[in-house]
């Protein structure tokens, strides 16, 4: 699983499928730019891994095949320190945070860049309480984007974005400062300065 997800087309692929639902080759080489015939032959790759699965429910007749995740709830990847795939799968993410944050990736007219960072007091309990409903919440619009992409297709409004949610407790001995940040489309918030200040 960790090595078919090391090829960063084949994770487009994956969060392509996780935001669409489902999707032809011919689909994905759309929105990607890479050819058909490359794009079956990692969407063949995925499924040996058993990340996709055909979905004939989808497909206009027996020739055509359409691909969807074979489980689109998510990913619960092993934690294999060093592992092949793992720093590769995390390296792309982790560029695209920086990217986010430092605003080295250009704002898409069409999409909002939100950011929230805060800080709370919860026990375990309370905490994974707090995740599971972000969770919830990232699941309702992921669906409702599939069914609205499935409804309308060529919608020239409706644009890919990603989400991320983090919870956990800081490495030990940082500093933790009771600070929250917000930003819908403004500047992005910047670190805390010496007075304990975030510049927006």
């Amino acid at each position: 699983m960790l090595r078919a997800l090391a090829h960063p087309l084949r994770q487009r692929i994956m969060w392509e499928l996780a935001a669409r639902g489902h999707a032809r080759a011919a689909d994905l080489a759309a929105v990607t730019g890479a050819p058909a015939n490359s794009l079956s032959f990692h969407l063949r790759t995925l499924a040996k891994a058993g990340l996709v699965q055909e979905s004939p429910e989808h497909a206009r007749d027996g020739r055509d095949r359409v691909w969807q995740m074979t489980h689109p709830e998510g990913l619960d990847l092993p934690s294999v320190e060093g592992g092949p795939g793992v720093d590769p799968l995390m390296a792309e993410r982790l560029d695209w945070l920086r990217g986010i944050l430092d605003e080295s990736i250009q704002r898409d007219p069409k999409a909002t860049r939100a950011i929230y960072l805060g800080a709370v007091m919860l026990t375990k309990d309370e905490s994974r309480t707090m995740a599971e409903e972000v969770v919830e919440v990232f699941d309702r619009w992921r669906e409702l984007g599939v069914r609205e992409v499935a409804a309308h297709p060529d919608d020239p409004e409706r644009v890919f974005h990603f989400t991320a949610a983090f919870v956990g407790n800081p490495r030990p001995g940082d500093a933790v400062r009771d600070v929250e940040v917000h930003d819908l489309g403004g500047s992005v918030a910047g670190a805390p300065d010496e007075n304990g200040s975030i510049a927006t």
